[in-house]
């Protein structure tokens, strides 16, 4: 299907007069009856009715309609994404939103100084929900503390990092304080049977470093954060007795993706160190 045809029955439809649209496509008048000719003999029906000043739609062509402008915007969308993908070299990067908040967004910002060609989607979601992107070639690069276990996925370890516990104020225990989970993932959810007491119900789960801190001091509460960033900011102190656990951190892609090259120089970029 050759869209000029349908822009061509698009401009017709909306004048109702072939030379205006004619004008309006900076083309002949025989030019734009030649193109609503070509289109009929394609569908091999009539589109307008044509009567001295007095065109019209048929049913044919009323029920074209709608199908044609959604064709055509279809049409505009994708030579827009082409477009904008062509003139910047589009890569997406996935990951949970505590690795975003603590790690990761400084990592996105020294890659913007070292990959000045790139255009970069830091897209956050569920580890499940970022691994069958990247197996459907939706994503580039994913980033987690887990390495699925399929074949077709190549992997690096980028280095470790530390996970503490945290609250609000100074020198206080386990004990005194509530339980607010982060989602760390579901192998660390088995290091964290060992490390909370069982009776310890979490008054908060989520996703987010940042809504935890916010409720710390509210729900007198501690939460594991990276030890990196709880040490950055303000208001944040280690539990008295909590302990530290070590967490790898892991760079996931297709084996056979076709930007291979970008990654590997994305990945001489230090993510933890």
């Amino acid at each position: 299907m050759d869209t000029e045809l349908l822009k061509t029955f698009l401009e017709v439809s909306r004048t109702r007069h072939f030379g205006r649209a004619a004008e309006a496509l900076y083309l002949t008048q025989s030019a734009v009856s030649f193109r609503i000719r070509q289109l009929e003999n394609q569908l091999g029906v009539n589109l307008f009715t044509r009567h001295r000043n007095n065109i019209r739609l048929t049913a044919a062509g009323e029920k074209l309609l709608p199908y044609a402008e959604t064709l055509m915007n279809t049409w505009q969308a994708a030579r827009k994404e082409v477009s904008h993908t062509s003139r910047h070299n589009q890569f997406s990067i996935g990951a949970s939103a505590l690795l975003w908040e603590c790690m990761l967004s400084d990592w996105l910002g020294q890659l913007y100084q070292t990959q000045k060609n790139l255009q970069f989607e830091a897209r956050i979601a569920q580890r499940q929900s970022l691994v069958k992107q990247l197996h459907e070639r939706q994503l580039d690069l994913l980033i987690t503390t887990e390495t699925p276990k399929m074949d077709e996925f190549s992997s690096q370890l980028l280095g470790h990092f530390t996970l503490g516990l945290y609250c609000s104020a100074p020198e206080r225990s386990k004990s005194q304080l509530s339980y607010l989970r982060l989602e760390w993932g579901p192998d660390f959810q088995q290091h964290e049977v060992e490390l909370i007491a069982s009776d310890d119900i979490p008054v908060l789960t989520t996703s987010s470093a940042e809504v935890a801190c916010r409720q710390l001091a509210l729900l007198n509460g501690c939460a594991w954060l990276p030890a990196s960033w709880a040490e950055e900011r303000t208001g944040l102190f280690s539990v008295a007795d909590g302990v530290t656990l070590s967490r790898p951190l892991y760079a996931i892609w297709l084996q056979n993706s076709d930007k291979q090259s970008q990654i590997r120089d994305l990945l001489k970029v230090k993510v933890v160190e």
